[in-house]
């Protein structure tokens, strides 16, 4: 199916993708703003604002916005990473224009209300208490910080108790007025809808938006990979996370080659630890090992959720099968099965709308370029043996892990 991808004269790229076989079409606003342009004093600013947006604007109150939404029967959400806050909409195919015009004047014309503000507070505090109550969040929250000690890529995206705590109404609104730009935002439609109503309702919404370019100075990631072990203790829990990562580093456009291939290695771990932690041992019900990359850093990790006296023992698998992945221990069957297996997960995906804004979205404003993800199936049937051995070898430092164990108190 043919797409379109234009940029509107103000600097907001749109993305428009029609699936005209799907019931459903999804609208995704991606921000080039993240937890890691907080300020250590304002940690989790980026993800309060995200839920602020949603508390009413020049012309809408919070009201009025959820009965919209339930109206429509549109599923909804926003999340806030590192680089980047996204807020997404999904709904029936005829609910389109109704749709993209909420969800623009909610990224447009937010007020982000005095009385609300302080309400808010509270489930955003609470959000954090229940990241910290559970342990699936534990890995995204301190494995960062065990590779990057200086990088703001440790810090927490939601913040901590301290920093929410002293959010206040005016930080939101200076990142809001700041950094909320056409040039740092992506608009990116998927679904059942036809290039021509939603490249005239996007250019209707989106090209009155005016604001002045502000460029972020993000640091790079150059820390160099040193051993670095942390474990937290825990009242009130049975079950202990290990996380262990080595760094890469961050996505350029030259270094494409050297993304897909590690996208490849995490595949082929991900099944030799499933294997050997769970289907030949026994030792864990959840495992998965992953590759993570950003426009400033990035990583190799595996995870696993394990009974604390066996700790130990799966940490020392996990160092073992990474030990092989740098010695190039790899054959042409695990790579063409990893292939395999992340071409059919890709195609799949596209049925799924909502996911696919969504990653049409982060892919842009990481990459600069929304055709990383439309190629991605054929960058990475280009992926050889060769590659996948050459960047285990480069990053993977099995003696200079880092690695994070929550385990009972």
């Amino acid at each position: 199916m043919k797409s379109e991808s234009f940029t509107l004269k103000n600097g907001v790229r749109i993305f428009i993708y029609p699936t005209p076989y799907l019931e459903s079409v999804s609208i995704a606003i991606g921000v080039s703003y993240g937890s890691m342009d907080d300020s250590d004093q304002t940690m989790g600013a980026a993800h309060f604002l995200e839920h602020m947006l949603f508390k009413g604007t020049k012309t809408r109150t919070v009201s009025q916005i959820k009965e919209e939404i339930r109206d429509m029967g549109i599923m909804w959400n926003a999340y806030t990473d590192f680089e980047r806050t996204t807020y997404y909409f999904q709904a029936y195919k005829d609910n389109f224009p109704k749709m993209i015009e909420l969800l623009s004047d909610l990224f447009l014309n937010s007020t982000i209300p005095k009385t609300e503000f302080e309400l808010e507070r509270g489930p955003v505090l609470n959000e954090e208490l229940m990241r910290e109550d559970n342990n699936q969040y534990f890995f995204w929250d301190h494995l960062p910080k065990a590779l990057y000690k200086r990088h703001p890529a440790g810090r927490k995206m939601v913040g901590n108790r301290e920093s929410i705590k002293g959010i206040k109404r005016e930080d939101l609104l200076k990142i809001y007025q700041t950094y909320y730009t056409p040039q740092n935002t992506v608009v990116a439609i998927y679904g059942s809808v036809g290039i021509e109503v939603a490249k005239r309702l996007a250019e209707k919404y989106f090209s009155k938006f005016n604001k002045r370019e502000v460029k972020k100075q993000r640091p790079l990631a150059r820390e160099p990979q040193v051993k670095n072990e942390v474990t937290v203790r825990k009242e009130n829990i049975k079950q202990a996370i290990i996380g262990v990562g080595f760094k890469c580093r961050e996505f350029h456009p030259s270094t494409v080659r050297e993304t897909t291939a590690l996208i490849t290695a995490a595949r082929v771990l991900n099944y030799r630890i499933t294997d050997e932690v769970r289907e030949k041992r026994g030792l864990s019900y959840i495992q998965w090992a992953s590759y993570f990359q950003l426009s400033t850093f990035g990583f190799i990790a595996v995870q696993a959720g394990v009974e604390p006296k066996k700790i130990q023992e799966v940490k020392g698998i996990i160092l073992e099968e990474f030990e092989k992945m740098r010695k190039g221990q790899i054959t042409e069957d695990d790579i063409k099965k990893a292939k395999e297996g992340l071409i059919a997960q890709y195609r799949i995906l596209r049925e799924n709308t909502m996911a696919m804004a969504n990653s049409i979205t982060s892919m842009t404003l990481t990459t600069g370029d929304y055709k990383y993800t439309e190629n991605l199936p054929d960058l990475i049937s280009q992926v050889k043996l060769a590659d996948v051995k050459k960047y285990c070898k480069k990053y993977i430092k099995t003696k200079s892990y880092s690695s994070v164990i929550l385990k009972p108190e």
